[in-house]
């Protein structure tokens, strides 16, 4: 199973990566040595599904306006084969990438098709955890926080157990205290 957002990330490097490459072979920018770039999910929705510093980080090494590298970097990209549909150039120089519906639509598919196995992983193949958590202490008050220690302890062994991991559950009485 493919994470879906760091397949996104990755294309959003490589996207990058192979318009420096063009804007290099067409003699539009210099080849030389370029710092790594960041990219995120832009915390406002209107600056798109993924948000690159490529130009802003370019800039120095390049010598030029951050936001005209970002401008020649989106005119550049193809994006055919790619999760996204468009990318604009936002504020100093950030490259906004919005994801196409087309890939929404392909990603719903993979979840209904796998149905209960969508998103399973055998990242615990082979190893064995312990996860304990504790009851209600019997002598004490009852309180939120009593059932909030099932719950966790119980939901974060059946993901790990859906991980590929032999889970052994210990669910003891907390008697102690009051007595």
């Amino acid at each position: 199973m493919t994470n879906m957002i760091e397949l996104a990330k990755q294309q959003v490097k490589e996207t990058v990566m192979n318009a420096l490459g063009r804007l290099v072979a067409e003699g539009k920018i210099e080849a030389v040595p370029l710092p790594a770039f960041n990219v995120e999910r832009p915390a406002d929705v209107s600056h798109g599904d993924f948000s690159c510093n490529a130009a802003m980080a370019s800039a120095k090494a390049l010598k030029s306006n951050p936001r005209a590298i970002g401008q020649m970097i989106a005119e550049a990209a193809i994006l055919d084969g790619t999760a996204f549909e468009k990318i604009e150039v936002a504020g100093p120089g950030f490259l906004n990438f919005f994801i196409s519906p087309a890939w929404f639509n392909e990603t719903v598919g993979e979840v209904i098709s796998s149905g209960s196995d969508y998103g399973k992983t055998e990242l615990g193949k082979g190893k064995r955890v312990l996860v304990e958590f504790v009851s209600a202490n019997p002598t004490g008050p009852m309180h939120i926080g009593n059932a909030r220690g099932g719950a966790l302890g119980d939901s974060l062994s059946s993901v790990l157990q859906y991980a590929g991991y032999e889970v052994e559950r210990e669910f003891y009485v907390n008697d102690a205290g009051n007595q």
